[in-house]
């Protein structure tokens, strides 16, 4: 088995362990279910900006030290640039590593309000780990970059950018987040002289940094809160949008559908866990198809702009795709549908208007 298997049985067995350590409960009443998972959010939210705060000012004390610390005298501009450097380095990525954990902490948590059963967080195949997925969204990996169900995300990626992606593979994201991080700290220091005036620039620039945490950390559980809900919602998609059942569609609305999904996947580049779900309950198309009719061509828009509500998130190169799915469908439905995908993760609220 590879380190990179091996790294990741590991986590998610911390995940499992995680779950059964918690001390949330299964809460059956949806309502006090979703406000339960709301305080949960903004919690992991609130701690991310306290986690950038307590990171900087670790920078700050540093700096300041530097600055009356006896053995310093002497230093050159660059001394202190790289000591103060090196002290950003480590507060960030220390800084992360805290934030990841948290947020597969919290993560857990949600597992555990929502009642997820056991038998679902304990598979480790790649198209139906829940704790796979999770960690994906908590390194902010949007979704699986590898061929499935037929389909390759990036066979269009053309052969300049295959190339591209094969040269930011090499750098992980937790070490692009903390150096990027690192480095706009230190290009705003390396502007100022003396190590007094670098902590000042530090400090001012601590709200800045506290917001792009609570802001990362908000779209993290977003997205981890739609991949926790995928085991229920996406069956309750299906039977809600073709109520006479998968088997029962037309060869014509079937293809559509998964031809749909094969074009969100290679416009988005990532296969996102739900769509996974849904490739799974839908099944191969047929090999020979007919044209849809109009009316199967409304309920194939619908359901795709519903997945495309409950995969995440919505890559520019989709815009095409929505702009399509908004004439066929007009703006009122594309809104009604957007609305009742995003109460239904957000807000635990089942399906209700009829989609026929």
């Amino acid at each position: 088995m590879i380190l990179k298997d091996q790294l990741q049985r590991w986590a998610i067995g911390r995940f499992l362990m995680e779950i059964q350590d918690s001390d949330e409960v299964h809460i059956q009443d949806r309502r006090m279910a979703d406000q339960r998972l709301d305080l949960l959010h903004r919690l992991s939210v609130f701690r991310a900006g306290l986690f950038g705060l307590i990171s900087g000012m670790f920078v700050v004390a540093i700096a300041l030290w530097f600055h009356e610390w006896e053995g310093s005298e002497g230093w050159s501009n660059y001394t202190f640039f790289i000591a103060v450097a090196l002290a950003g380095f480590l507060s960030t990525s220390l800084e992360l590593v805290f934030i990841y954990g948290d947020s597969l902490k919290t993560a857990a948590r949600m597992a555990k309000v929502l009642g997820i059963p056991e038998d679902e967080l304990q598979k480790f195949d790649l198209e139906e780990s829940i704790p796979h997925w999770l960690i994906h969204a908590a390194l902010g990996a949007p979704g699986f970059q590898g061929a499935m169900f037929g389909i390759d995300p990036l066979a269009r990626i053309g052969k300049l950018g295959m190339l591209i992606r094969k040269i930011l593979k090499k750098f992980r994201i937790a070490a692009s987040a903390t150096l990027f991080k690192s480095i706009v700290r230190r290009m705003w220091v390396q502007l100022i002289g003396r190590t007094a005036l670098r902590a000042f620039v530090e400090l001012v620039s601590l709200p800045f940094f506290v917001l792009i945490n609570a802001v990362g950390m908000n779209s993290m559980m977003r997205d981890m809160r739609s991949r926790l809900v995928g085991h229920e919602l996406t069956p309750s998609l299906i039977e809600h949008t073709f109520p006479e059942g998968v088997e029962h569609l037309t060869p014509a609305l079937h293809s559509a559908i998964y031809d749909g999904i094969q074009e969100q996947i290679t416009s988005a580049r990532f296969i996102h866990p739900n769509q996974i779900r849904i490739l799974n309950l839908i099944g191969d198309p047929p090999s020979h198809a007919q044209p849809t009719n109009s009316d199967e061509q409304r309920r194939a828009s619908r359901f795709l702009l519903a997945m495309f509500a409950l995969s995440g998130r919505l890559s520019y190169r989709c815009r095409r795709i929505m702009r399509r799915l908004e004439s066929n469908l007009g703006e009122e439905e594309v809104s009604l549908v957007e609305a009742e995908i995003e109460a239904a993760i957000y807000d635990l609220e089942p399906f209700n208007r009829p989609w026929i």
